[in-house]
């Protein structure tokens, strides 16, 4: 039986953190399990070839199922309505 996962990205930004600044981005995927598992989201730090290392993903990251991104998704929403209600800044 065949192991892994098809990888696609969706969305990725340069990171920002100290760490990885101009050497990494970061990226949401969609990891696809070759077989009968269900897909998952991936949300990931890449090197980019800037980094001493070449290109390639971390470990830093998180790999979330269908539901957990979805409430993910629902917590993101409320938190954005919350910070355009108060002017950018939670109270």
């Amino acid at each position: 039986m065949a192991r892994g996962f098809v990888q696609t990205i969706k969305w990725r930004v340069p990171n920002t953190s100290k760490k990885w600044k101009g050497k990494a981005e970061t990226v949401m995927s969609v990891a696809d399990p070759i077989g009968d598992a269900p897909a998952l989201i991936d949300i990931r730090v890449r090197r980019t070839e800037e980094h001493p290392s070449g290109k390639g993903f971390t470990r830093e990251g998180v790999r979330l199922s269908q539901e957990e991104a979805a409430s993910l998704v629902k917590a993101i929403q409320h938190s954005l309505q919350e910070l355009r209600e108060t002017d950018g800044r939670l109270e």
